[in-house]
């Protein structure tokens, strides 16, 4: 990404698929991101390595761990038992069913034809080594053109 300084804080972002305005003061990016998940965009990212900014500091402090510990500090209380929830009558007749499968998009894959192969794949950098046969004598580990056997 090419990055061009509009100002100390403020940034032009020029990429591969979108250009972005970038305020690395207020943590907000034209392209949305920031302002929807909290996390610092690949613009807001190019701009503050420009700048030398910590990418840490551009997070949002949900994120932390203070804020992930004072979600569950506070008492949980058991829900109790099924049978003693109040609920309105939709909703207890309410039927939920399989979820429709959606057609998928692109061609659908051709059949594979011919043998179904039986012989294994080599995995993880494994060679496979098959020892030659001498056409000629029927030893192993040679063949014809290397062969010391008389005929």
């Amino acid at each position: 990404m090419n990055v061009y300084a509009l100002g100390q804080f403020e940034f032009h972002v020029t990429g591969a698929d979108s250009d972005a305005e970038v305020n690395l003061m207020t943590e907000s990016c034209s392209c949305g991101v920031f302002q929807l998940i909290g996390t610092p965009c690949p613009h807001e990212v190019a701009a503050a390595i420009e700048r030398g900014v910590n990418l840490y500091s551009l997070c949002s402090p949900f994120y932390t761990i203070e804020s992930w510990g004072n979600s569950y500090k506070e008492t949980i209380y058991p829900t109790g038992n099924v049978d003693d929830w109040i609920l309105p009558n939709d909703v207890k007749n309410m039927v939920v069913g399989v979820p429709i499968e959606k057609q998928q998009v692109g061609r659908p894959k051709k059949p594979k034809i011919g043998r179904p192969r039986t012989n294994r794949w080599p995995s993880g950098g494994e060679k496979l080594v098959t020892m030659r046969k001498c056409s000629r004598c029927g030893g192993r580990g040679h063949n014809k053109s290397s062969c010391k056997a008389r005929l």
